[in-house]
């Protein structure tokens, strides 16, 4: 790949070369040193590795590009050390050797920059002679080498709040080199599925795997096989999801109750009866064996105690308690959902619109059954981007809720949120009864809309004016037309939260910032086309997803905030060997 120069003017791009990174680099080193003093708890001749961070030379090629990857650069101007001090807490002075947090931090971020799709192939290059040696350099690997396990051993150890404390760190830098500046910013939600199936219930949990079975129970079971049937079920025991469930269908027109399918048998000749069938089942459903028919067991979700308790599970239980069914667009046929069993990845992105450039600076992670805008403001709160006067954030209509409106103006923003109809009436007629028009505009008692005569921020209301455009004949009819602006009316936010703000919605302005929203669809698809190649990750659980879309988000910054600097430096002239 070779590099292309930025179409933008020198003077704009001259502040973030390479070599003003580096500078700016040195001095947050310093400050990570002085500010993240945590002791690790096992004594340095305990450790298997020894992050060490020293300054190394940076060569490109004939392309452009790093010697060694954006990995080799990172390594060469941040100081990962300060890591050690944030999983100081996931680890004790007991037990055996361990590898230093910071190198398989170091590693964790290497593998995700450079784009490999899975420990396996990342370990098996790490190990090579020559191409993993730059990558044993940096992470200060010596003679013992992780693999896959204790990759994944470190994933497991480690919890998602320190990587996102470590993207914290690198947003910082970058708010203070100036690429990340606050001013706009755009929050997407993605969701991405487990690798577990979803069985056709959405209610389940972790009591469904160990149901109890009363007497009564052995007896409807034992009914049912003496009856002929071949899937032996029980209702739901779990009153609250019967009642979901019937309400759930009774809307499709067929009200259901559920059912636990605890064992499926066949009949068979009584030459090819299985003998311990029989004996199970016997003491199962306290069946006499006589009076059991010939069959085979099909399969079965019985167990019993040693005390003689039988218990069930319901086959309709994933592998994954943790994860939820949420639905998105179907990219293949648009006009219809697509049903994702899995999480979704709140992302916000920094959006520099002088520079083009569009970064992520922080993602949650939630099961993918939850609405988006009802979890916005906590989601903000854990971004490392300070709140300030004018910082306009951008949504789309999923977070259309007036909480949403009332958090972002609280804090002195501006929303730019589409608006969610939800099933109202905008027709002609009934927008006028009710005063306004679809975009806040207000009507004047002549029909005709007003216009915006400014924002009064001390107030958080805007006035409006019809501006007496009539003829002189209707106009001496009006009661408002001895006015100099003729009718006049002020909304208030207090009152319309979602219609009104210090940026007129449905404006050309309005629609010029919510069109860089699309900045967001950007970062999801880089993620998932670029970061994870097309292929979601084989991961189970709340822990292991917002560990991945934490370290997927911080090596998403590093990756594009790095390249950009490259193609600066390309357009400037100054790609050269840099000694940093």
């Amino acid at each position: 790949m070779s590099r292309t120069k930025l179409p933008l003017s020198q003077e704009s791009i001259a502040p973030f070369d390479l070599e003003a990174l580096v500078q700016e680099a040195a001095q947050l080193n310093q400050r990570l040193l002085d500010a993240f003093t945590t002791p690790f708890p096992k004594a340095p001749e305990r450790w298997l590795s020894q992050y060490e961070f020293r300054p190394r030379p940076t060569e490109f090629t004939a392309a452009g590009e790093v010697e060694g990857g954006i990995s080799w650069l990172i390594g060469a101007t941040i100081d990962l050390s300060f890591t050690r001090a944030l999983f100081a807490r996931y680890y004790s002075k007991e037990g055996g050797h361990c590898y230093d947090p910071a190198s398989s931090f170091c590693l964790e971020v290497a593998s995700r920059v450079d784009r490999y799709p899975d420990y396996a192939s990342f370990c098996a290059d790490l190990r090579q002679q020559e191409k993993g040696r730059r990558y044993r350099e940096i992470a200060g690997l010596h003679t013992a080498i992780p693999g896959e396990d204790d990759l994944s051993h470190f994933r497991r150890r480690v919890d998602a709040g320190a990587i996102e404390a470590a993207l914290a760190v690198l947003v910082g830098l970058f708010q203070d080199f100036g690429l990340i500046t606050g001013e706009l910013l755009s929050t997407d939600g993605q969701l991405e599925p487990s690798c577990s199936r979803f069985k056709g219930c959405a209610y389940f949990s972790q009591a469904c795997r160990q149901l109890p079975l009363d007497a009564a129970d052995r007896h409807e079971l034992g009914r049912q096989l003496q009856a002929g049937a071949k899937r032996l079920e029980l209702r739901c025991p779990f009153p609250e999801v019967v009642q979901k469930v019937l309400h759930a269908t009774r809307k499709q027109g067929q009200p259901r109750e559920p059912k636990v399918a605890l064992l499926e048998i066949e009949y068979v000749p009584a030459d090819s009866a299985q003998t311990t069938a029989h004996q199970q089942l016997s003491e199962w459903l306290s069946l006499p064996q006589d009076q059991l028919p010939p069959l085979r067991i099909k399969w079965s979700h019985l167990t019993q105690g040693p005390q003689g308790e039988l218990w069930g599970s319901c086959p309709k239980v994933p592998s994954d308690l943790d994860a939820k069914v949420g639905y998105h667009i179907d990219t293949k046929a648009p006009h219809k959902n697509e049903r994702v069993f899995g999480y979704l990845h709140q992302t916000t992105t920094n959006i520099a619109i002088e520079l083009g450039l569009e970064l992520p600076v922080g993602t949650s992670t939630y099961p993918a059954n939850v609405a988006e805008g009802s979890h916005f403001q906590a989601h903000r709160a854990t971004l490392a981007i300070p709140f300030q006067p004018q910082q306009v954030e951008l949504a789309d209509a999923g977070y259309d809720a007036v909480e949403n409106y009332q958090g972002i103006r609280s804090r002195g923003g501006i929303p730019i949120i589409a608006y969610n109809p939800r099933h109202e009436d905008l027709s002609a007629e009934a927008l006028f009864a009710r005063g306004h028009d679809a975009h806040g505009t207000p009507y004047a008692p002549c029909g005709r809309l007003c216009r915006s005569n400014g924002y009064d921020y001390h107030a958080d209301s805007r006035q409006y004016v019809c501006g007496r455009p009539c003829p002189v004949s209707e106009r001496e009819q009006c009661p408002h037309g001895h006015k100099v602006r003729g009718y006049t009316r002020k909304m208030s936010f207090h009152e319309y939260p979602r219609l009104i703000g210090p940026i007129q919605r449905g404006t050309r302005e309005w629609k010029r910032l919510y069109a860089a929203r699309t900045a967001s669809e950007r970062t999801n698809s880089y993620a998932q086309e670029v970061l994870d190649n097309g292929r979601p990750p084989k991961l189970r659980g709340l822990k292991a997803f917002r560990f991945a879309g934490a370290i997927r988000t911080l090596a998403h910054l590093l990756r594009r905030a790095l390249t950009f600097l490259l193609d600066v430096t390309y357009t400037l002239g100054k790609l050269l060997p840099v000694k940093t």
